[in-house]
């Protein structure tokens, strides 16, 4: 279910923006909208842009107070509605929440558009005897055995590259187990073992 937000984004006199957000997953809504402002009195034109959720509302600021047009919508979009003031951050929708996590942030999808096209070139470049990963292994190899030539010794990496390869051991090793656990968005894990109140298998006697 979306969460459903009401936001005043900017007010002048006889000017008024809004933002209702969830009207980019309901546009059918967006004609129903503006037909009940448009009825206030004192209101002159409402302009509803379903692809980015904004309401903008020309009115008589003598006849049409802002706080009125917040209250209207806030009344058309039904109950649990959040109202939000000028610069209030909207709370993400659970649906985005949901895909992030399906499918990855929008930072994790232009990382991995970026590496996928560097990953393209090399595979051209060496005609596909050699991707991005080989390369990017073989440098680090090289490079440590370097090091150690240089320096004729094994020195200690440091704790967070130790950090990074225990979790990265995990999500390989034991990608089974992430992928079979699934997690709604703003609930906590499930409780295991002793936090569910599961009590061990009894013991059979011993020989």
């Amino acid at each position: 279910m979306v969460r459903r937000t009401v936001a005043l984004v900017h007010t002048t006199p006889g000017r008024t923006r809004l933002r209702l957000r969830w009207l980019r997953r309901s546009p059918e809504q967006a004609a129903a909208l503006a037909d009940h402002l448009s009825a206030l009195p004192g209101m002159e034109e409402v302009v509803v842009r379903t692809f980015t959720g904004s309401v903008l509302c020309t009115h008589d600021p003598a006849q049409l107070l802002p706080e009125r047009l917040l209250e209207e919508a806030r009344r058309f979009s039904g109950e649990g509605v959040v109202v939000l003031g000028p610069g209030e951050a909207e709370p993400p929708d659970e649906e985005e929440l949901l895909r992030a996590a399906a499918h990855g942030s929008n930072v994790a999808r232009a990382f991995a558009r970026f590496f996928k096209a560097v990953n393209l070139d090399v595979v051209r470049t060496f005609e596909g005897r050699v991707d991005l990963g080989t390369l990017a292994s073989l440098f680090l190899l090289g490079a440590g055995t370097a090091e150690v030539v240089a320096t004729r010794r094994l020195p200690m990496p440091p704790w967070f590259n130790l950090g990074w390869w225990a979790f990265r051991t995990f999500i390989v090793a034991d990608k089974a187990a992430i992928d079979s656990v699934h997690v709604l968005a703003g609930q906590p894990p499930e409780p295991t073992g002793a936090e569910a109140g599961a009590s061990p298998e009894p013991h059979g006697p011993h020989h």
